[in-house]
């Protein structure tokens, strides 16, 4: 008796097994763009163990029904364009949600079961009304692209940097007035867009995002730039227009990688030498700043294509220009340059 007992114990753990191993099973992506997109939630509801997608674009729905949470299979789920302000906490049984699209809604918070979507890899956010992310955000542990640009964010929770698989970080046109330390942690990262926010310093953390490609900092208040910038190698677009920078840190000359600097529009009135040990720099804008003169290591930048000058206060170039074989288009309006060097013949001059 006591053995036919444990054999269905056994029988039942076994099936049990089985069961969470099935119901966590996930689709590749090829196999999941072959499934059925359901199109309305009546119905999928009627095989909610079949819906592997579901897409309610401009559905009008100002609200998710709790029953959203019974589509244990669902992998992507697209809300675009909808009139939602909150979202159930039933949302947070779809762990094996792997995209979720809430773009275009009304969103003022997120629910903190939002943390349990472990498989999520994608979570797009843009143009809610979002001031702020719960810290379970950073229980996502898979998470590799998180879109929330045209939101009212101000802050970002310290867990942010537990997104150790994070690639691409967007939150440009928010209000975010200080990046937290954590930021840093962020090592698989190699896109960060904070265009349009309110940032007036960066911590020197944001040095320690070794893989970063491309980080736009754009139109904010900045007024100086940490000397960790330079640790970032691999950084190839850099954007720091329309800032109220008046100098750069020597440091800067250390990224290596770097093939476009967006510098316009601020208060610079001379440039740190060591921007000519950019040897892989292609693109320099410095237009509309206070410039009266430009360093003669400018010369150096062997593969320069574009340089716009136009708008400061130079009155000379130096003979160093000549050196710039690769060089294509060069702003000089608006200035008080009385020669321009023969060596800019048959370079286009705006």
């Amino acid at each position: 008796m006591v053995q036919i007992f444990f054999k269905i114990v056994l029988l039942v753990s076994v099936l049990s097994a089985h069961f969470v191993c099935y119901a966590q099973k996930l689709l590749t992506m090829e196999e999941l763009d072959q499934t059925h997109v359901y199109t309305s939630i009546e119905e999928a509801l009627e095989n909610p163990d079949k819906v592997f997608q579901l897409d309610l674009l401009t559905s009008d729905y100002s609200e998710l029904p709790p029953k959203i949470g019974e589509f244990k299979h669902l992998q992507r789920l697209f809300l675009y364009e909808n009139r939602l302000s909150k979202l159930p906490p039933e949302i947070g049984e779809l762990t094996n949600l792997q995209e979720l699209f809430l773009d275009e809604n009304q969103l003022k918070s997120l629910p903190p079961e939002i943390g349990n979507l472990k498989n999520l890899e994608v979570l797009g956010l843009h143009g809610n009304k979002l001031v702020s992310l719960p810290k379970e955000i950073g229980n996502l542990a898979n998470l590799k692209i998180l879109y929330l640009t045209e939101n009212n964010m101000t802050t970002l929770p310290k867990e942010i940097g537990n997104l150790k698989k994070l690639e691409s970080l967007d939150l440009a046109y928010n209000q975010i007035t200080k990046l937290p330390s954590s930021i840093g942690s962020l090592e698989s990262l190699i896109e960060l867009f904070l265009t349009a926010n309110k940032l007036s310093s960066l911590p020197k953390e944001i040095g320690k995002l070794s893989n970063l490609e491309e980080l736009y900092l754009d139109d904010n208040l900045l007024t100086k730039v940490p000397s960790e910038i330079g640790d970032l190698k691999k950084v190839k677009q850099l954007g720091l227009a329309n800032n109220r920078l008046t100098k750069l840190p020597s440091e800067i000359g250390l990224m290596e990688s770097l093939e476009s600097l967006y510098l316009s529009g601020n208060k610079l009135n001379k440039l740190n030498k060591k921007i000519g040990n950019l040897r892989n720099l292609k693109n320099l804008y410095l237009s509309d700043n206070f410039l009266l003169s430009v360093p003669k290591e400018i010369g150096n930048l062997a593969n320069l294509k574009e340089l716009n000058l136009y708008n400061n206060r130079l009155t000379m170039l130096p003979v160093e220009f000549s050196k710039l074989k690769s060089l294509q288009n060069i702003g000089l309006g608006k200035n008080n340059i009385k020669e321009i060097p023969s060596s800019l013949d048959n370079i286009n001059i705006y």
